[in-house]
């Protein structure tokens, strides 16, 4: 019954109330419920992670946020912040996590609401807000977080840091620490939900305009494929079985070789993780890729006696923790030769097996990571009797790594841009020749080892503000390094506790020092012997890095010094030896250590200078920091070789005709002085 004067659709009928109850837009109500369902799935699940990497953290330190929590490593790395006066990370203190449950839930409420009520395109775009506003709004908030973090230092902590601004996403990089920031599966659900609600109904009209045009045939065409294939019609070209074997996949190769096969691979892309469980011989041919994707390993030998030769070997996975190689060798007796590695974390890595060959492969490490996050391009881990020869390593961590690994023979390698180009941790009764180490942070470093032999290397280059070391020797024993040319580094040799133990010996004998800022920095731990090496172009011979260095070095043997290029003595019976004693002082060097802004002057003729003052008017002479009985009057070594860079001898021409006018002009005034002096 209608009373009079009441409009007809005032009334609720059955009818009314269930068009009331369904949304105008079925496909705006589900894409909005799906992406509820991912922003509540999101709310639970990592947002944001933070991993860092140091020398003395080789497995990282590693902090996840979520949304209501952190949770990680947090304690190591407030002890850590503790000493540069950082503030300690608290996460029951900040007020986002507390706030972020409220926030999902009003997001939420948003979707759920405008499934049913927003239906023009300025209204549903405060759904597509909403969404977006979660991730937008944290990474924002993150970065603010990070900024004020990072400038709110502690002016007296023990170690001074400088403010500075940890990148949301992406590489920063805090004294020796390197920091990756990425965001995790938490954010890629809500970026999704956002996504979703923006194009999911256009998207879905699309394809199912297109279905009731094209979709029948489409459908038929792919059954005819698939069976085609299935059957292999000649209808379909390369589809017989020539383009199957073709197709085949090295794993399924050596699933048929039979132990002690040689099983060869042409040229090619091969997507695909390799385990080699059986000795055989594997030759590339033409080049072949194993490319792993990203995906761990690439190679895995776990045969005994395999050889593997001509691959391009690519796409190892990237997670530090897992240490993820283009090779890994987990049985004895491999012949590896001839590869190239490139885009892997860690190259070659011999694990816990001995006598493997390793001949004239490349290495190189992920190009887009920092070298700290980087790793080591050659990794022995316990591995033992082995030769390393005319590898090429570049862009790694380390260079050629020795962990707990003894009596390996390393030859001919050439190793650039890396950190480390060869340490040794707890590495015993290795010989290395002619090598070449340039271009890196350090050379060399040997550190707990014993009975190492350097012969006929080249370590040159190798520069940094706080190493820059050709070789650097820690706590070691029974070491001979002869032949060397150690040549344009920061530090030429750096030695603490060489000789760890009493009665082991350390030798330095005819090696090229030379063109180094520092020749040698030795410890008062040091009890070396120096025989026949050339010192020359350096600007300071020997830096006492620990107090008085003079007493326990050795510094000629047998009658035979060092050859020293500012040594100022003579020669009277022609024996190649010098009748005077060599003393160097170091008297600048002195004076720098009380006063580090003296610095200043290094490369300058002052320097010069107030070291000749020190020789002609002895009223302050320091310690000796090397006495050679024996000096000799020739070099026993030139620089005949060297990695590229600048001629020695050009530079040194160049530097001395800059300098001569002023460097004149102080010997006048020394001069006078001097006659000055003696007329008094």
């Amino acid at each position: 019954m209608v009373t009079a004067g009441m409009p007809a659709t005032t009334l609720a009928t059955p009818r009314t109330l269930k068009a009331l109850a369904r949304p105008a837009d079925p496909v705006w109500a589900v894409c909005s419920a799906i992406a509820v369902v991912f922003i509540a799935i999101a709310a639970f699940l990592p947002l944001w992670r933070l991993e860092l990497v140091a020398p003395q953290y080789p497995n990282g330190l590693y902090i996840t946020a979520y949304g209501y929590e952190m949770t990680g490593d947090i304690t190591e790395v407030n002890g850590l912040n503790h000493y540069v006066g950082l503030r300690p990370l608290e996460p029951d203190g900040v007020v986002e996590l507390k706030l972020f449950p409220f926030g999902v839930a009003g997001v939420i409420a948003v979707l759920l609401f405008g499934a049913y009520r927003f239906q023009s395109r300025k209204t549903r775009a405060l759904s597509v807000l909403a969404a977006a506003s979660l991730p937008i709004v944290m990474l924002a908030d993150l970065q603010f977080w990070l900024y004020t973090y990072g400038h709110d230092i502690d002016p007296h902590a023990a170690l001074h840091l400088d403010p500075f601004t940890p990148k949301v996403l992406g590489n920063t990089r805090v004294l020796n620490f390197h920091s990756v920031t990425t965001v995790a599966s938490g954010f890629w659900l809500m970026v999704a939900a956002a996504a979703l609600l923006l194009a999911g109904p256009p998207v879905f009209r699309w394809l199912r305009s297109s279905w009731s045009n094209t979709g029948k045939v489409a459908a038929t065409g792919a059954v005819v494929f698939a069976v085609a294939i299935a059957v292999g019609s000649p209808v379909i070209p390369g589809a017989g079985p020539s383009s199957a074997a073709a197709a085949e996949s090295i794993s399924d190769a050596l699933a048929r070789a039979a132990p002690g096969d040689t099983v060869r691979i042409k040229g090619g892309i091969h997507h695909e993780q390799l385990v080699i469980d059986k000795p055989v011989v594997l030759i590339g041919e033409d080049s072949p890729v194993i490319d792993a994707r990203q995906a761990g390993d690439v190679v895995v030998i776990a045969a005994e006696g395999v050889t593997l030769r001509g691959f391009v070997i690519q796409g190892s996975g990237r997670g530090v923790s897992a240490e993820p190689a283009g090779i890994r060798v987990m049985a004895p007796g491999a012949t590896i030769e001839d590869n190239v590695l490139r885009d892997v974390l860690y190259g070659i890595v011999l694990q816990e097996t001995g006598s493997h060959t390793l001949r004239n492969n490349h290495v190189q490490s992920v190009l887009e990571f920092t070298q700290e996050r980087r790793g080591n391009g050659i990794y022995l881990h316990n591995s033992y009797d082995n030769v390393l020869e005319g590898n090429i390593v570049k862009d790694t961590k380390d260079g050629i790594l020795l962990l707990f690994a003894d009596r390996n023979i390393i030859r001919d390698n050439t190793v650039t841009q890396v950190r480390y180009g060869i340490h040794f941790m707890y590495a015993s009764s290795n010989t290395m020749t002619n090598n070449v180490f340039s271009h890196n942070v350090n050379g060399g470093v040997l550190m707990y080892s014993n009975g190492t032999i350097f012969r006929d290397n080249e370590f040159a280059y190798n520069r940094s503000l706080a190493s820059g070391y050709g070789i650097m020797f820690k706590d070691v024993d029974d070491v001979e390094v002869s032949g060397n040319y150690i040549h344009h580094n920061r530090i030429g040799l750096a030695l603490e506790g060489a000789p760890f133990t009493p009665g082991a010996f350390v030798k330095i004998d005819r090696n090229l020092v030379g063109y180094n800022q520092t020749a040698v920095g030795l410890f008062t731990t040091t009890d070396i012997t120096f025989r026949e090496n050339t010192f020359v172009g350096n600007l300071q011979q020997i830096d006492a890095v620990a107090g008085n260095i003079g007493q326990k070095n050795r510094w000629s043997e047998d009658g035979r010094g060092n050859y020293w290029d500012d040594y100022q003595g003579y020669d009277a019976d022609g024996d190649g030896v010098g009748d005077l004693p060599y003393r160097y002082a170091g008297t600048y060097d002195a004076l720098v250590e009380k006063n580090v802004a003296l610095r200043a002057y290094d490369y300058t003729p002052a320097r010069m200078a107030l070291d000749m003052a020190a020789r002609w008017f002895p009223v302050y002479r320091p310690e000796a920091r090397a006495f050679d009985d024996h000096p000799l009057m020739a070099p026993t070594m030139t620089l005949g070789r060297s990695s590229d860079g600048p001629p020695s001898v050009v530079v040194f021409l160049v530097v001395t005709a800059l300098a001569i006018v002023p460097l004149g002009g102080l010997m006048f005034v020394a001069g006078s002085a001097r006659r000055r002096w003696a007329a008094c």
